[in-house]
């Protein structure tokens, strides 16, 4: 017996996301602190997320490798642009398999922003 996890699958799921699962709303990870004003994510059930598994053995370095991606991510995205390059702004085309790929890739441009 074979049991796999697949993570298009599971985050496209209706029974965990809800009926808007399709729409962009990271605002739905979101939540405000009516005193403070201040805004800060909220984790749903870590068996929801398992890439850095749950319960008592969950990984050690989840927090920091989440503050590693937010600093790299904020560093390039700073500087930099990315664009799609696709030919005549075509939707790109699923391909299901274990693991979940577009057909013939996504291409993209990184443009310097401008300062």
């Amino acid at each position: 017996m074979m049991v796999s996890y697949h993570p298009y699958a599971m985050g496209r799921a209706e029974e965990l996301w809800g009926a808007d699962w399709m729409d962009f709303r990271p605002e739905r990870w979101l939540e405000k602190d009516e005193t403070t004003e201040k805004v800060r994510f909220v984790a749903r059930d870590p068996y929801t997320y398992p890439v850095f598994q749950a319960g008592p053995r969950i990984c050690l370095g989840k927090e920091m490798a989440f503050l590693q991606m937010k600093r790299v991510v904020a560093g390039v995205l700073g500087r930099f642009k990315v664009v799609s390059a696709m030919a005549d702004n075509g939707e790109p085309v699923f391909i299901s398999a274990l693991t979940s790929k577009m057909k013939g890739g996504f291409p993209v441009k990184i443009m310097e922003r401008k300062r």
